[in-house]
């Protein structure tokens, strides 16, 4: 190598420098951050013996998908992943339709206490919802629906924060749209759906993935709405999974559980990690 290159060398390392050490830093973040999910797929393929070898190992000696049989035969595994994906397609179907609806109401028709009426939902983002957990408990079993998909998707049909992050969205897009729409004769409901939906994919994207992490991940409310084993999501199923083994608690199985359940989230985000970018790229704060 001529002292040419090795000079051209050093003086890009010295310009990239900071680069380099960010790209650096960011990669040992989230190798910290995914430690855990790491460790727990290399243990659910592990031999029972294997787990609780001390010292432990991360990479298992034997591999085997016996733990994965054990997770899904063992109780009605199917069932809880079934009554997730009916709970949780209900709840993001049905916040991202009235999100959008709302959000178009705040941000292009005007209407008398439009600015009052949102400023109120988006102040209901601070109540936890701890404090209107026994108002819907006791709602929902005086309706007579608990056990039941009614009880566990319609206390979350609508979100105050979909109708911000969308309404958000929305103002950045060019007003004269829609007085151009109303020249040509389209209605509102013709300009929501066929000019301004498809113009706020984007944003639109990222909700929905929001939407469905919250659905998907939900435990206390289904732990209390539910005690019939047939009608338990895939988290209360693997809290029960756990507490009702004979000989104490199957680590290798329990984690093929976890794994199974955590499955979706991670083939959601990296099917649509674009679009989530893009989407919170794109929506402003304007308004």
């Amino acid at each position: 190598m001529s002292a040419t290159t090795k000079r051209n060398n050093k003086s890009w390392f010295r310009r990239n420098l900071g680069e380099i050490s960010l790209q650096i830093l960011l990669i040992s973040v989230g190798l910290f951050v995914a430690l855990p999910i790491i460790i727990a797929i290399l243990t659910s393929f592990k031999l029972p013996n294997d787990v609780t070898n001390f010292p432990p190992t991360l990479i298992p000696k034997v591999w085997t998908f016996e733990n994965y049989v054990t997770a899904w035969t063992s109780k009605p595994f199917g069932r809880f992943f079934l009554n997730s994906v009916i709970q949780t397609g209900v709840i993001v179907f049905f916040q991202v339709i009235f999100s959008i609806m709302a959000a178009y109401a705040f941000s292009i028709l005007e209407f008398p206490g439009r600015d009052v009426l949102f400023y109120a939902i988006v102040a209901s983002l601070m109540v936890p919802f701890q404090l209107t957990f026994i108002p819907n408990f006791i709602l929902i079993s005086q309706l007579g629906w608990a056990n039941t998909y009614m009880g566990l998707t319609i206390p979350f049909l609508a979100s105050a924060f979909g109708v911000f992050l969308l309404r958000q969205f929305f103002l950045t897009i060019p007003k004269d749209l829609h007085d151009s729409a109303r020249i040509d004769g389209a209605g509102n409901w013709r300009f929501l759906w066929q000019i301004l939906v498809p113009l706020s994919k984007g944003g639109i994207s990222a909700f929905a993935i929001f939407s469905f992490l919250a659905a998907w991940s939900q435990y206390l409310w289904p732990l209390i709405i539910t005690n019939e084993e047939n009608m338990r999501t895939i988290q209360i199923g693997i809290r029960f999974f756990l507490f009702d083994q004979e000989r104490g608690a199957d680590w290798g199985a329990i984690m093929a559980a976890a794994v199974i359940a955590l499955l979706p989230t991670l083939l959601i985000f990296l099917i649509a990690q674009r679009q989530l970018v893009k989407g919170i790229a794109m929506t402003g704060l304007k308004g």
